[in-house]
């Protein structure tokens, strides 16, 4: 379906649930990941060539960094300098709007009904919206999505549009194995429709299968024309393999359906499953396979709740309504039933769009001018300067930064995971022990820090290894005890978010 497809009422609809879910995506652009993001396409931006080995870390200085993220961390860094946390608000909303608009597209059943489910879908995605390079990868999954829609259900042969489309998605983030999959996926799911029911004249021809089945291999080779070649396939595997990611990492962990923000993923799980269930209408055995390929993902892992959503909707609004058949028959027939309701159902759209008073169409256009006051409205409160460093002060330890930046001695650090970004954005001289790029550390340098901040013994020559002169942590971490009883290490500095300690030969 295209948007000049649309009935007038359909339209604004359409509107006014992109300003809702703009609205919904318009938050304060603040992520432990965003800030060595920034660092690094600062770098990149300053070198003219992408980074690709480690300069940030004292643990794996100088080492090669798969840099798989380099040309959103470019556009994430300019945007930065240009608007600061205003542009990386507006690009996560508008990357999140935009995602959710062409999932719209794809969708069947009435207006109201597609918009019920998009907010739901928003609901389910918005654990994963952040400033971060992961969000051009839920955009570039709902364009993938969407030719495979058109090929499919469309007769509209755009798959060469894979080639420039994962080129250009291997520069921007390692989520590129999302589109593979939908694409690995929609072609067994046509396989499975034939073996299932050969006689069927739904589904893709064979012709029509091996052809999708190679524009999927060369979409996979495409993303090879990057930085870092035949590495670029390693990264996701580097990746996963990592076992602390989801002891330490929160959207590397399964769900907690106790939180309620986590639980519209079960929702929409649920409601998949009884359409299923329900529905006279036959099960496809492409959208089975991604429904339940994503829904064991996101169970595994809860940061994998946004690619669920954009491939579940559609697939919901294709079987609703046939489960729904019999109530709303039965419905119709009460409310028919009744007099006074005959005249409005039997009026044709087209005469009631006709029959609007002006009045009405200014109140449509004034709901649509609000609503749009509102979506800029609360992106430039939640991005408020003010705002911005009271948020700042909440979740970074920036008074404890400052007391090491007045004393201005240089040397390694050892910090906790969370604040590694932000020191490597805020402290440049001092390199971390750990941040976000859990594939570059890996379980070894991961494990070494879980020890270190534990305080398990020996820690004092792992420290004296790794020429630690900077200690900044939660004060709460079994480490700073031992510190407080050893007279080589000094307290510089110490609140409810953090303590600094200082090397100080003995």
């Amino acid at each position: 379906m295209r948007i000049r497809d649309f009935s007038k009422v359909e339209l604004l609809v359409f509107i006014l649930t992109l300003l809702l879910v703009f609205i919904m995506a318009a938050r304060t652009p603040l992520d432990s990941d965003m800030w060595w993001h920034l660092r690094a396409g600062e770098q990149t931006w300053s070198d003219g060539v992408p980074l690709r080995v480690d300069l940030f870390s004292h643990t794996r200085y100088g080492e090669k960094w798969i840099n798989h993220s380099w040309l959103a961390q470019v556009g994430m860094y300019l945007l930065f300098r240009w608007q600061g946390f205003l542009a990386l608000g507006g690009m996560t909303a508008l990357l999140a709007t935009l995602s959710m608009e062409i999932i719209y597209l794809q969708m069947d059943g009435p207006a109201l009904l597609k918009a019920g489910l998009v907010i739901l879908g928003s609901l389910v995605a918005a654990v994963i919206w952040a400033p971060r390079p992961q969000m051009f990868s839920f955009f570039l999954l709902s364009l993938v999505l969407y030719l495979l829609q058109l090929y499919r259900r469309g007769g509209k042969n755009y798959l060469w549009l894979f080639l420039p489309l994962f080129v250009l998605w291997s520069n921007l983030h390692a989520g590129y194995t999302l589109g593979l999959m939908v694409i690995g996926l929609t072609t067994l799911g046509e396989i499975l429709n034939h073996l299932l029911d050969p006689e069927s004249e739904e589904g893709l021809p064979w012709k029509n299968i091996f052809q999708l089945a190679g524009w999927g291999v060369a979409a996979g080779l495409a993303v090879l024309v990057n930085p870092n070649g035949v590495d670029t396939w390693l990264i996701p595997f580097q990746t996963v393999n990592v076992e602390a990611l989801q002891q330490f990492v929160v959207e590397w962990a399964s769900p907690d359906f106790h939180e309620v923000t986590q639980q519209p993923f079960l929702w929409l799980l649920c409601m998949v499953m009884a359409s299923w269930a329900f529905s006279r209408k036959k099960v496809d055995g492409a959208d089975a396979l991604m429904v339940i390929c994503f829904a064991y993902l996101s169970l595994v892992a809860r940061r994998n709740f946004g690619p669920f959503g954009l491939v579940t909707l559609p697939v919901l609004s294709r079987q609703l309504l046939p489960a729904a058949e019999p109530f709303v028959s039965w419905l119709k027939k009460r409310v028919e039933a009744d007099g006074r309701w005959a005249k409005f159902l039997n009026k044709p759209v087209e005469e009631a769009e006709a029959s609007q008073p002006l009045f009405k169409r200014i109140i449509n256009l004034s709901l649509v001018g609000l609503l749009s006051l509102v979506a800029a409205g609360k992106l430039v409160a939640v991005t408020h300067p003010a705002l911005m460093k009271a948020y700042l002060s909440e979740q970074y330890p920036v008074q404890a930064v400052e007391s090491i930046e007045v004393l201005n001695l240089p040397g390694n650090l050892l910090n906790e995971y969370n604040w590694g970004g932000f020191l490597t954005w805020q402290l440049r001289n001092y390199p971390v022990f750990v941040d976000g790029r859990t594939d570059l550390y890996g379980d070894e340098v991961i494990d070494q820090w879980i020890d270190l901040v534990n305080g398990v013994p020996g820690w004092e020559d792992e420290l004296k290894d790794a020429n630690i002169r900077w200690i900044l942590l939660e004060p709460g971490r079994p480490l700073v005890p031992r510190l407080e009883d050893d007279p080589d290490w000094e307290l510089v500095y110490k609140d409810e978010k953090a303590v600094v300690y200082r090397w100080v030969q003995g």
